[in-house]
């Protein structure tokens, strides 16, 4: 089960000897977890975790040229499209492509898509088409003690990884690398809580 960011601050500060709470508040530790939080985000999407994907479809009027991004949107992974009426067994795969060929819309499919400069570009079609995006997405970062983590065992990486940050910023490195080294040991823990013992699926992207 997740835990709120209050139980990864009471850790880091046991490791940090400051069980006092006395240098090391929750406003200090803060701006540690969040960076401890955007790493375990990049690891679970390296490491195909479900949790980190979502999927988002629209409407791509006629003559548009781009998809417009989903707040969340770390990276597309895959794109299909269908009729603006048709049903949703009727989705058919888009093909990724950089650059883009050379080809004026045909007013029957969009077929190819690109990402490029944090933008999805399209050919473009002459009629309307509905597109359905699945995507790598980003997490509501924590915002004080009592944001819930969303990740399954996530503090036993979330805490040591919190308490190196802060130790590094205050010029301990030995301590830092000590327990940032912890963390690193209960990564693999914490993937296969959020991924699964299973292999990693297949995408279309490199």
């Amino acid at each position: 089960m997740a835990v709120l960011a209050s139980t990864v601050f009471d850790t880091a500060r046991t490791l940090l000897n400051d069980d006092g709470n006395s240098v090391f508040t929750d406003t200090v530790l803060l701006p540690k977890l969040v960076e401890a939080f955007r790493e375990l985000q990049a690891k679970l999407i390296l490491s195909a975790a479900p949790m980190m994907r979502s999927e988002a479809a629209q409407n791509i009027a006629a003559n548009v040229t781009t998809l417009v991004i989903p707040a969340d949107l770390v990276a597309p992974i895959r794109l299909w499209e269908k009729a603006q009426a048709g049903a949703a067994n009727t989705y058919i795969p888009m093909t990724e492509q950089d650059p883009l060929p050379n080809l004026l819309p045909d007013g029957v499919s969009l077929k190819y898509w690109q990402w490029y400069q944090q933008a999805i570009n399209l050919i473009g079609t002459t009629v309307t088409r509905t597109v359905k995006i699945q995507y790598w997405r980003s997490l509501t970062e924590p915002t004080g003690a009592g944001s819930d983590l969303i990740f399954n065992r996530g503090e036993l990486f979330l805490a040591p990884r919190t308490a190196g940050l802060a130790a590094g910023a205050v010029g301990e490195d030995a301590s830092m690398e000590k327990w940032s080294a912890i963390g690193d040991a209960s990564l693999n823990d914490v993937i296969l809580a959020n991924r699964g013992r299973i292999p990693p699926p297949t995408t279309d992207r490199p």
